[in-house]
């Protein structure tokens, strides 16, 4: 089957063609949504749990803890709509409670540095832990001295100093 690009609405639900923009355009205003553009700058929630269910499905640790550091690294090089712009879509599951909670975690943080509103996804209580955890230790890692961990974490028994630090 070859894809073309269509303008046929039909055409683009059955999968059989690639909507153009107009089309696309058109058929989330009957939804009640838009395309708006925003610039590129730098990984978003979304991108950042996509990252992170793959460590997690490598069992790696380091991987996952580079992709949580470098979405707050970013979150902290933005202020006021941009970083709103990389919270504001809801990310998918990463396999790991502990890492939805740690990625809503960074969120919050910095969103609250900002005084800047919270998406839904960041309060959902999916993305609290119900004991304390450190996600991004091993078996002989030290836990985070609690006095570190800000309340953004702590509410969220996230045991992670680390990742709301970087940057700030």
């Amino acid at each position: 089957m070859t894809v073309r690009e269509t303008d046929s609405p039909s055409t683009s639900e059955s999968g059989a063609g690639v909507p153009t923009v107009e089309t696309l355009k058109r058929l989330l205003l009957h939804t009640g949504h838009r395309i708006i553009g925003v610039p590129g700058i730098g990984p978003d929630a979304v991108d950042s749990a996509e990252r992170i269910a793959g460590a997690v499905r490598d069992r790696s640790r380091g991987a996952a803890l580079r992709t949580l550091l470098d979405y707050s690294d970013r979150l902290a090089a933005v202020t006021g709509t941009n970083r709103v712009v990389l919270t504001v879509s809801e990310p998918p599951p990463t396999g790991s409670r502990a890492w939805d909670a740690a990625l809503a975690s960074v969120s919050e943080f910095w969103l609250d540095r900002g005084t800047l509103p919270e998406p839904d996804w960041v309060k959902d209580r999916k993305r609290f832990l119900a004991s304390p955890e450190s996600p991004h230790l091993g078996d002989y890692g030290l836990e985070p001295d609690r006095a570190n961990v800000p309340p953004e974490f702590l509410r969220r028994n996230v045991l992670f100093d680390r990742a709301a630090r970087a940057g700030a």
